[in-house]
């Protein structure tokens, strides 16, 4: 706790677990972690008299003394081995985002928000991951060894569940930070609201007083679970009055309903009419819904153009949905134009006999929502019984995974890519399996489908790349060099600052030429912002790393992809490589990838090639490149070593020449 702000809200909380050993360092790091306490504190206080940019410029200052110091003790015991001049870089680095985000022309709240992200992120990971490894190897070198011996020596201590402690902890600091300053307001809020709450109970001299404290306590209640612009409940309002409901009384099954709403074309409203037209709009439509439900039932705004419907009698929802349609429907006039409203709900039944809670519920109701959009815009969905089962069941399998990352269950096995032709090992492509305590070694398909699109497997795919950049390392250790390929789903690609991270991870395996690492990018059609994507993909390439489109013909975009996106190599899909010996509409699909690939200059490998003669054709047409179990199904990776030094092509591979009519 930062003891020169009572009552603090520590967005970086200190515990045991970030100490060094170097008695000086800790103590930096402790002045690092309260500036940046500090900094957190007066940007959500509206009350303190300093601005962010003085205790920034604070915290930068002393990051330059704190970086000065501890690189002349890396420096006195590692002299200029490479592990100190990557962590000089890294400090660097960190002056330069800083900057960068400091100079961002964006709203001052949001640009302040990432900083928080990036500080956080920043400091655990310097702190956890890489001053603790400098600090244990100086120690070594001290003691005797030499400073490769000794790097080793700690990266063996800091592997297995070293390793994942620190991604746990990094994990919570990234949860911290995400929304921290909203956090941080609110509590700030609550604490002053606390505090004068507190001062008028104990100055309660009459009853004039306890009026007064009744009523601030209502109006702080009133700030807590109501929406200032519309005077309907907030989500916080509606998740409570759910509680209540449920808590009150045993219900029928599927008595009640919960609705959640979106507008439709709001966004183009609020361009046309402008944000205080459209926030006119949301007070009147309001009004008009509350006069359209029975008194028992309960109206929030959830978000911008977002309600939700707590019906306690869910049989006449059609009815009352149909009542708020014409509702929406009949003209509002607002600056002399007349608009109406529509919307799109999703509304899930309950109890279902299920354990129930108010926050699955409105996930549930937003999620059937989210379908509606996409299934049947302008009216509404219901979440049947079989859904609902899957989405429990989809849930507890989430939940699964965080803990099967969290207690290291994850293992990589790695299938080799070669040239058919010469027998050349060209690289291996890493693929994730998951020993289940109970249900044995599992496959990707009984558990990656469930984190499509979720948070988690962006947490997945992180794991992936540090564990393939730890395996090339183990590799090269034993004289093996080969490159490694590794999946990125679409939305890891377009997640926050991917490249950014990627340097992070990169740094931590300074022994590791970035060129030896392959990005396989899956679900090419989900990429939205092709702009970004191509952004990002340059941003990496900087570093070294090549591009991969994995699945190449499956998506109804490849083509303009392929066109814009600068990868390196494209991936037939197995799809059309299987039956190609007596398939003719493969056959063509495969003269034409292949041809794309020599107009655009990109390299091609064939995936799932499981005969000799699939491979023969491949060469006919001009595919050398492969991998599949003909040649080697995913082993340990162990395995991969004695696997090359055996490895020999096929005969018939070796004689087949291109034809010239395949």
């Amino acid at each position: 706790m930062n003891n020169d702000v009572p009552n603090a809200f520590e967005i970086f909380p200190w515990n045991r677990n970030f100490e060094t050993g170097i008695d000086d360092i800790d103590q930096q790091h402790r002045v690092l972690v309260n500036i940046l306490n500090r900094l957190a504190w007066h940007f959500a206080s509206d009350t303190s008299e300093l601005t962010p940019d003085q205790i920034l410029d604070e915290l930068l200052t002393y990051a330059a003394f704190h970086f000065e110091y501890e690189e002349a003790i890396w420096n006195q015991t590692l002299g200029e081995a490479a592990m100190a001049r990557n962590h000089h870089d890294a400090h660097q680095m960190f002056f330069a985002q800083v900057e960068e985000l400091r100079n961002s022309r964006e709203p001052q709240e949001e640009v302040l928000t990432r900083l928080f992200d990036f500080l956080t992120r920043w400091l655990a990971f310097h702190i956890l991951e890489s001053d603790r490894r400098m600090a244990l190897t100086a120690k070594l070198v001290q003691d005797g060894l030499g400073i490769s011996e000794a790097r080793n020596r700690v990266d063996s201590e800091l592997s297995g569940s070293a390793s994942v402690l620190v991604n746990a902890l990094l994990e919570i600091y990234g949860k911290l930070s995400s929304s921290t300053i909203q956090l941080m307001r609110e509590k700030m809020a609550r604490l002053r609201a606390e505090d004068e709450l507190s001062r008028i109970q104990h100055e309660r001299l009459n009853q004039a007083l306890e009026e007064q404290a009744r009523e601030y306590q209502h109006h702080l209640e009133t700030l807590a679970y109501t929406d200032a612009l519309t005077g309907l409940w907030n989500r916080n309002g509606i998740v409570r009055r759910i509680r209540e409901y449920l808590a009150d009384e045993v219900r029928a099954e599927n008595s009640a309903a919960l609705v959640s709403i979106d507008l439709d074309n709001f966004k183009d409203l609020n361009d046309c009419l402008g944000e205080e037209a459209a926030d006119r709009l949301l007070g009147l439509l309001s009004r008009r819904w509350l006069d359209a439900i029975p008194a028992d039932a309960c109206l929030a705004r959830t978000g911008g153009d977002e309600f939700a419907l707590l019906l306690p009698d869910a049989s006449p929802a059609e009815s009352r949905l149909e009542a708020l349609r014409l509702t929406a429907r009949q003209p509002f006039e607002l600056d002399g134009v007349e608009v109406s409203a529509g919307f799109t709900a999703g509304v899930v039944l309950f109890p279902d006999g299920a354990v129930e809670d108010a926050d699955s519920l409105l996930r549930q109701a937003d999620n059937t929502l989210y379908r509606a959009k996409h299934e049947m815009r302008s009216g509404w969905l219901y979440l049947d019984a079989g859904e609902r089962s899957q989405y429990r069941a989809r849930q507890l399998l989430l939940e699964d995974i965080r803990r099967g990352l969290n207690e290291d269950e994850f293992r990589l096995y790695f299938q080799p890519k070669v040239n058919l032709r010469t027998g050349e090992v060209l690289g291996v492509e890493a693929l994730i399996r998951w020993q289940h305590p109970r249900e044995g070694l599992l496959p990707p398909s009984h558990f990656l489908p469930a984190i499509e699109h979720h948070t988690l497997n962006i947490q997945v795919g992180e794991w992936v790349l540090k564990n393939s950049l730890l395996q090339i390392q183990r590799w090269e250790q034993e004289g093996v060099r080969i490159d490694v390929s590794v999946n990125i789903a679409a939305n890891h690609l377009q997640s926050d600052n991917f490249a950014g991270h990627l340097i992070k991870i990169l740094s931590a395996f300074p022994g590791v030429d970035p060129v030896r690492l392959d990005l396989e990018i899956l679900e090419t059609a989900a990429l939205g912002d092709l702009d970004k994507a191509v952004q990002t993909i340059a941003d990496c390439r900087e570093l070294g790393v090549t591009f991969s489109l994995d699945d190449f013909g499956t998506g109804y975009s490849s083509l303009s992809y392929l066109k814009r996106l600068p990868v390196d190599t494209l991936k037939i899909d197995r799809e059309f490589v299987s039956g190609i010996e007596d398939n003719g509409e493969n056959l063509s699909i495969l003269q034409g990838v292949i041809g794309l690939s020599r107009v655009f200059g990109k390299q091609v490998v064939a995936e799932g090639v499981e005969s000799v003669r699939q491979g023969e054709i491949l060469l006919s047409l001009g595919c050398e490149c492969a991998q599949g179990f003909a040649i080697s199904p995913p082993i340990e990776a162990t395995l991969i070593p004695a696997w090359i030094n055996r490895w020999r092509t096929f005969r018939e591979w070796a004689l087949t020449r291109v034809s010239e009519n395949p």
